[in-house]
Order: structure tokens, then sequence, then C-alpha cells
């Protein structure tokens, strides 16, 4: 979906007109130009301010590329894409050391060396994850409210 050709409003709970529904903790995304709606419903109002801050975050980061002057080519796009696409592969990927990721990060315009496979400079655009133990046990217990 192209976030520049949308609108992200945020919904008060109750009826939603466009599709005659009760909603709650819900999101918006309206074409600009054309008819398209899409609603993003939450199960807790803390979800919703997340998605809230990511799409305001995009926009941001957006417009700061813009500024500097970032881009990617089409064949850059289409590889990104056919990556999200692919299964994961069994095993922990082998991860870029921490300093040449700050360093990157530093850079206004970074540049990556061609021998660098493709699944790493992903890696450099993804913040590490933290897990922790009552993450993990939550989505190993077989039974749940």
């Amino acid at each position: 979906m192209d976030m520049d050709l949308m609108e992200v409003m945020d919904l008060e709970d109750g009826k939603e007109k466009d599709f005659n529904i009760t909603v709650k903790n819900a999101l918006r995304l309206r074409a600009r130009r054309g008819d398209e709606v899409h609603l993003l419903c939450t199960k807790k109002p803390e979800q919703k301010q997340r998605w809230i801050r990511a799409f305001a975050d995009e926009r941001k980061q957006v417009h700061h590329d813009r500024e500097t002057g970032f881009s990617l080519t089409e064949v850059q796009k289409k590889q990104a894409m056919l990556n999200a696409f692919k299964s994961h592969p069994a095993g922990k990927p082998k991860a870029v050391t921490r300093p040449y990721c700050d360093f990157l990060l530093r850079q206004k315009h970074p540049s990556l060396p061609t021998a660098l496979p493709q699944q790493q400079v992903f890696m450099l655009a993804e913040p590490k994850r933290k897990t922790t133990f009552w993450h993990n046990i939550g989505r190993l217990t077989p039974f749940k409210k």
C-alpha cells in the first residue's frame, strides 16, 4: 500500500459510517484520491496508539529521505519486496557487528559494500528486538484467556 496516497484517521469508538459497523480502537486508511478505504482495528488502545505513532514516524522518515535525497531504485524496491515475502531460513541469521551498524546509522548517506548479503542489509534497517522470558512464555502457553 502506497502510504503517500493514503490518509490515516483516528476513529472514535462507535458506529463507523463507511462500513456501517461498530468499531473499537480503530483507524481508517482512506485514499486521498478515489474511494479506497481500509479499517485497522486493534484489541487494545495501546496498540492503536502504537500504530498511530508508527504511521507518523513513517511519514517523518519519508520526509527526511526526500530532504536528504535518499532514494531506492525500482530494482532495489522489487528485491526488498521479494525478500520480505520469502520464508525465513532455519537457524539464526548471521548478525552484522554492532559497531558497524552504529557507524552506518551515523552517516547521512550510508554506502554498503556490494559484498554484503541482502539479508544483512535488511538487518541493519531493523532495530534488534529484545525478547524477555515473559514474552516467550506467553507465546508458548497452550491455554490463553
